[in-house]
């Protein structure tokens, strides 16, 4: 599969170059997005903390690229700052969405709202189209030719692996891990801290129901885990290892109206 380079512009928003806007464009998919770990590598050398990206002229955002953010923005916020979102357009939005990851990046329908968000003291540039609006930096496009290029096949976010991404709060972005319960011996396990019991009710053998009856059983002992949580619980043995692409489990979801928190919580209580 060729890589393509995926096109990174960047300029300051505010007049103490605190606040940088980088402006993505082209697409971005498993074969080019350590470009992007790379660029956030460099943004976090130049001491730049509080950053802004603008997403108006790209294309595609593959899960492997959203994996790069949701595991960068940890170090942002360790240094005060943050990674805000901007201007997605709605294919890239309905990923975003579906992938939940509202939960951990905040995105705004414009670059000023972002800028503002951040609550800076700093004045703020006019960010009107054209030449006028913020300071580019130098040597701002991003070269991939002599970076190696990285494995993604455990990144946290791409689905087409077997890999499991990790869970994290806007607030703190911890990873939360998939761990076997040792409060009970009846091979109880538990995400997130929610405790799923499958002997609890358990009337037939859980790994030979259909897919969406797996699902279903999970919702009904656990209706707040997320997409991502109810993916790992299907790979535990009691569900014979299921395995189900990110994709389909949301497909699936929306087929059986638990693509919500609220829906799956609804659903728990009519159980």
């Amino acid at each position: 599969m060729s890589q393509t380079q995926i096109q990174i512009d960047s300029k300051f928003a505010d007049k103490n170059g605190e606040i940088m806007i980088v402006e993505l464009g082209g697409h971005v998919d498993q074969t080019n997005s350590y470009q992007l770990e790379k660029m956030f590598e460099d943004i976090l050398e130049s001491q730049v903390f509080k950053v802004i990206v603008d997403f108006k002229e790209l294309n595609y955002m593959s899960s492997a690229g959203w994996g790069i953010f949701v595991g960068e923005v940890k170090r942002f916020r360790e240094n005060g700052g943050d990674i805000k979102l901007a201007r997605m357009d709605s294919e890239i939005a309905d990923v975003f969405n579906m992938l939940e990851f509202y939960h951990i990046l905040e995105d705004y329908a414009t670059v000023e709202e972002a800028a503002s968000a951040f609550d800076a003291t700093e004045d703020i540039l006019d960010m009107t189209e054209g030449e006028q609006g913020g300071i580019t930096m130098p040597g701002q496009n991003v070269e991939p030719a002599h970076h190696e290029e990285i494995d993604v096949s455990e990144n946290p976010a791409e689905e087409a692996e077997d890999g499991d991404p990790p869970e994290k709060s806007k607030e703190t972005a911890e990873v939360i891990e998939l761990v076997p319960s040792t409060s009970a011996p009846t091979k109880e396990f538990k995400v997130s801290g929610a405790v799923f019991d499958p002997l609890e009710r358990q009337d037939v053998k859980l790994d030979e129901l259909p897919l969406t009856e797996k699902i279903k059983k999970v919702v009904a002992e656990n209706p707040l885990v997320s997409p991502w949580q109810i993916k790992r619980i299907l790979k535990h043995e009691q569900f014979g290892h299921t395995k189900v692409s990110i994709f389909k489990l949301w497909r699936l979801l929306k087929l059986l109206d638990l693509n919500t928190r609220e829906k799956r919580y609804r659903f728990y209580r009519s159980c």
